[in-house]
């Protein structure tokens, strides 16, 4: 008898009688594990050759199914007898023949994007936006086990348009400071409901004073989620977040946020919501070595939305992956309880997943208004996915042009786009001339030594290049030189990241060990030359760069000599 599978309800081919529910399907190797998808459980389960004893195999895929398709009778044992050796045989035959497998290959509970565009949520049934019913098991190459409840189902009430404006009211509640604060939260909640199956996952950053109603609208938010929320306090540990997260859709819903660059759960919770923010199937995510020598993969899809009263500085590459919302005062508006978002959670993510299409189209016209007004590609993937999301929710058909431009016209979006503008180049710069160091000045007919930034001793040599030569000789110790050429102001840097006085200014950026000279390049005016720093100073690589407008001298001085 054959006992190789190929139909996922667990009926061989060679057999015409009704099959007993059960059976596996060969899913390929794991290493030195076989991956089967049991017919019995819905499950995926990896197998070692120790795994592969008699009552084990009948506990996975059914003692019936194996009854009836490895069962022979024994004529010296004048009984029936299992043949699970057999199966195991067959097992261990088929895995190798499906070739390697990877865990990226299971969408668990969640929703997920099938290759027609449309969505199928995973949770106690697999089914799809279009209302097809399908069995769990593998489709389009995907394997969809039965992993957990998604908190709403097919037959679940889509939410009517006044529980939308009651859950937009519970939001709305924080006096916010930014317009369409409340909008913003209600379209975050919707990203987090279909996060796998979006290209970008923008995440929220909510901030205030203590008492403004902030953790207000983070708990609604946890509410409304179910099941699909992660809540935690503070920033997480990588392994936390992998524990919890890796190969989920669930959202992180983190509460007394305080950044602070130095911990190292602070870099670690930026770390993963940056690969979230953009993280495909088919990647990935990060890679790392464990003990035993085999690299693991770090893969999340997790939108996040977090509190805190002081959110510290976040990096450039972070202004551009959350939008922060602040709120100041008593909140105002109406509250929700516990038991009406537990109830409203569920019909408000039914809703979303049959206005898909809405979305999607939607987000094309936002998107692209952005753009039009002068915002840049990720603010306008940021932006215009929080939007386009809220936009789904209260309407039934598409966004227009006009309805694009009232929603980034009521947005203040030129505001925006200037907190989005900030890049690592400028901040580059800025921590190099913010630095302080000591100088020797020239103050009338006294040699003097003061504390100056690096931006204060550049705009005293524009202002007067011959008549501060200690600055200048001190500027070239620390591997810097302004100069007047070509009829501007430059500032050279030097480019080696062993120079020792750069990295003390540095240090504490993300450029103390180097890197400095091709991040300062993308700057006005920025190239690579070979120059002297300063007297006694040998020709080296530089970066040449304008010196910042603000640090220049009237336009009468223009003509100033060539510093030394």
């Amino acid at each position: 008898m054959n006992g190789n599978i190929v139909s996922i309800h667990g009926t061989p081919f060679n057999n015409g009688d009704e099959a007993p529910i059960g059976g596996f399907e060969a899913l390929g190797m794991a290493g030195n594990s076989f991956a089967v998808f049991s017919l019995l459980n819905k499950k995926v389960h990896y197998l070692r050759p120790a795994d592969l004893k008699e009552m084990n195999l009948k506990a996975l895929f059914g003692a019936a199914w194996c009854d009836k398709h490895y069962t022979f009778y024994d004529a010296k044992k004048e009984m029936l007898v299992f043949d699970h050796k057999r199966l195991a045989h067959d097992i261990l035959s088929a895995c190798q023949a499906a070739g390697p497998y990877s865990e990226s290959l299971e969408r668990r509970v969640g929703v997920w994007k099938m290759n027609d565009g449309q969505l199928v949520v995973n949770g106690r049934r697999l089914w799809r936006s279009d209302g097809a019913v399908l069995e769990h098991g593998v489709h389009e190459g995907r394997v969809y086990p039965v992993y957990g409840d998604a908190g709403f189902d097919l037959s679940t009430p889509e939410a009517t348009e006044s529980e939308v404006k009651q859950v937009l009211a519970a939001f709305n509640a924080p006096q916010w400071i930014h317009p369409m604060a409340g909008e913003l939260v209600l379209g975050f909640f919707g990203v987090g409901i279909v996060s796998t199956a979006l290209r970008r996952r923008p995440h929220v950053l909510m901030t205030g004073p203590a008492g403004c109603g902030k953790s207000t609208v983070l708990e609604v938010v946890r509410w409304l989620l179910g099941d699909l929320a992660y809540g935690c306090t503070g920033p997480q540990t990588m392994a936390a977040y992998y524990q919890s997260l890796g190969g989920t859709s669930k959202v992180v819903v983190n509460d007394e946020f305080e950044a602070d660059p130095t911990r190292k759960a602070c870099k670690d919770t930026f770390e993963v919501a940056r690969m979230s923010y953009s993280l495909q199937e088919g990647d990935e995510g990060i890679v790392r070595g464990t003990v035993t020598g085999k690299a693991k993969s770090y893969r999340f899809y997790s939108p996040f939305i977090a509190a805190g009263i002081s959110p510290g500085k976040l990096e450039p590459a972070d202004l551009t992956r959350w939008v922060i919302l602040e709120a100041k005062g008593k909140p105002q508006g109406p509250r929700m309880s516990e038991q009406q978002a537990r109830e409203i959670g569920p019909k408000l993510a039914r809703l979303f997943i049959s206005r898909w299409n809405v979305f999607q189209a939607s987000e094309e016209v936002v998107r692209q208004r952005i753009l039009d007004s002068g915002g840049d590609g990720r603010m306008a993937d940021t932006v215009g996915t929080l939007l386009a999301s809220y936009w789904a929710f209260v309407s039934s058909t598409p966004a227009t042009e006009e309805d694009a431009e009232f929603l980034v016209n009521m947005l203040g979006i030129k505001e925006r786009i200037d907190v989005h503008q900030v890049s690592d180049e400028q901040q580059c710069l800025e921590a190099l001339i913010s630095r302080v160091s000591q100088f020797k000045v020239i103050d009338g007919p006294a040699l003097v030594t003061r504390s100056l930034s690096i931006a204060q001793a550049i705009e005293m040599v524009c202002k007067d290049p011959t008549g501060q030569p200690e600055v200048v000789t001190r500027l070239a110790q620390l591997g810097l030189r302004v100069a007047f050429t070509k009829g501007k102001w430059s500032l050279y840097v030097v480019n080696s990241p062993m120079h020792v006085e750069l990295r003390k200014l540095f240090a504490g950026t993300k450029w103390a060990t180097g890197g400095w000279s091709l991040v300062l390049r993308r700057l006005p005016g920025g190239e690579e030359s070979t120059q002297r720093i300063g007297a006694g100073f040998g020709a080296t690589k530089v970066t040449v760069i304008d010196v910042p407008e603000h640090l220049l001298p009237g336009e009468e001085q223009n003509d100033m000599p060539l510093a030394a």
